[in-house]
């Protein structure tokens, strides 16, 4: 990736000896790391939570940090955040859910972390990301879910001490006001520990050659 926040495309090898070939930059619709934001809207990106169905979403209220986990880096992570349930949170590497067995000073209700896109572009997509435990301490796991429209086309459960985790790709139709959510739960409710890396990237499929 070119400079923090600038787009670039990704590297395709090429015969030895020779540079590799770019995709073109305009190629990347969405990257929820580089697009990050603390503005509501920034790059088409909305930052909130819903409590457990797609016409729930509503916006997050305010910015903080993350807390109660330190990276080795020591770096302090910038999040959004709700008032009405503590550990639901956003950040550019993830999200934390809230959960209905929570800690205080949280509020034990479900709020789902959701990161949501909507399109300006309509045609074929290709939607993919990774999901790992970012806290792999006392966790009894996350799930990870990506809908389209309020259609659900993907979901993985990560185990709380699954640092790893997995990759994932599939192919989408979008319209123009088409909305993608990535969406993080805390598996069976409980949110103990749920700091997860969550990411997701929207490329445009180019079409095949004319036959």
């Amino acid at each position: 990736r070119a400079a923090p926040g600038a787009r670039a495309g990704s590297a395709i090898a090429g015969d030895a000896g020779a540079p590799p070939v770019v995709d073109p930059p305009d190629r990347i619709l969405a990257d929820s790391v580089a697009d990050f934001s603390l503005t509501q809207d920034d790059h088409g990106w909305r930052y909130g939570y819903d409590t457990g169905t797609f016409e729930s979403f509503a916006l997050m209220t305010r910015e903080s940090i993350i807390t109660l986990y330190m990276p080795v880096s020591n770096d302090v992570w910038k999040c959004w955040a709700n008032d009405t349930a503590h550990w639901t949170q956003l950040f550019q590497l993830g999200a934390h859910p809230n959960g209905t067995v929570t800690s205080t000073p949280s509020d034990a209700i479900l709020q789902r972390a959701v990161r949501r896109w909507t399109s300006t572009y309509a045609g074929d997509v290709t939607i993919s990301g990774e999901v790992a435990k970012i806290d792999i301490v006392d966790s009894n796991g996350v799930d990870a879910f990506v809908y389209v429209d309020g259609v659900q086309r993907y979901t993985t459960f990560i185990a709380g001490d699954d640092g790893g985790g997995r990759a994932y790709k599939f192919v989408a139709a979008l319209q123009v006001g088409s909305v993608v959510d990535f969406v993080l739960d805390p598996h069976a409710g409980q949110d103990h520990h749920d700091l997860s890396r969550f990411t997701g990237i929207v490329v445009r499929v180019e079409p095949g050659p004319a036959e």
